[in-house]
């Protein structure tokens, strides 16, 4: 027999030999082997006549669960990439439609960052901003966020973070509108149009916060930039499932 991995509370086993039982077996033995996930980084780098790019792609290494870590990778770049494209497009056929001919505000410019908020045995949290200018008043940000399970290798939704049928939903809708009270002035209709969370909710997470955020316009003017509400992880007691 070899060890081929070791994950969560046992180690998997595949057996050389011929059986009628299934070929990987869980061994149980209290051994936990952690999963260790770097961040790394591609950088796309252009300056066109008609576009600056400066682009930065996070992917996640690790010598484990090599299919899911690609999975995820896949699905960073699949939220970038396309943006990247269509901007290239866009900005090289207006240049082409103004005959070639440098103009105020050009050449329009695209670039996208990343920031690794946690990074902990258990947790990998980073947001993704990408920001565009393809003419008008002001560029625009988009802010993606991908939480990540290093055991199991799996992105996170924000449910995934709390025992099932938690009151999760509530403590944090209550804290974001105790929040908005302290400002209302900054949110459209004075913060009334706040509904509460959505399932597929934007957040990340830092050491002892969870972070909710709304894109520009969203629920406040883009003056007001993208807004974050700060959550106390201590709020959700037990039901907080990585601690």
């Amino acid at each position: 027999m070899n060890i081929v991995q070791g994950i969560g509370i046992g180690l998997l086993i595949t057996s050389s030999f011929t059986t009628s039982y299934k070929q990987n077996v869980l061994i149980t033995c209290g051994l936990i082997v952690e999963n260790k996930i770097e961040v790394s980084e591609e950088v796309i780098k252009n300056d066109y006549k008609y576009l600056k790019e400066d682009i930065k792609i996070p992917y996640l290494k690790s010598d484990l669960f090599k299919e899911r870590v690609d999975s995820i990778n896949s699905s960073i770049k699949n939220d970038i990439l396309p943006k990247v494209a269509d901007a290239e497009k866009t900005a090289r056929e207006y240049f082409d439609n103004t005959g070639n001919v440098i103009i105020p505000n050009f050449p329009f410019e695209i670039m996208s960052n990343y920031t690794v908020n946690l990074n902990n045995p258990k947790l990998i949290s980073i947001y993704n901003d990408y920001y565009e200018y393809l003419g008008g008043a002001h560029g625009n940000t988009i802010r993606t966020s991908y939480n990540v399970d290093k055991q199991n290798v799996r992105l996170l939704m924000l449910q995934d973070l709390f025992i099932k049928n938690s009151n999760y939903k509530d403590i944090i809708n209550k804290e974001i509108v105790r929040q908005i009270n302290l400002e209302p002035d900054i949110y459209f209709d004075s913060g009334k149009d706040f509904k509460g969370i959505k399932d597929n909710q934007g957040y990340y997470l830092t050491g002892e916060n969870l972070i909710i955020y709304y894109q520009l316009y969203e629920i406040a003017p883009y003056v007001a930039g993208i807004r974050e509400f700060k959550i106390p992880l201590k709020m959700f007691g037990e039901n907080y499932l990585y601690h």
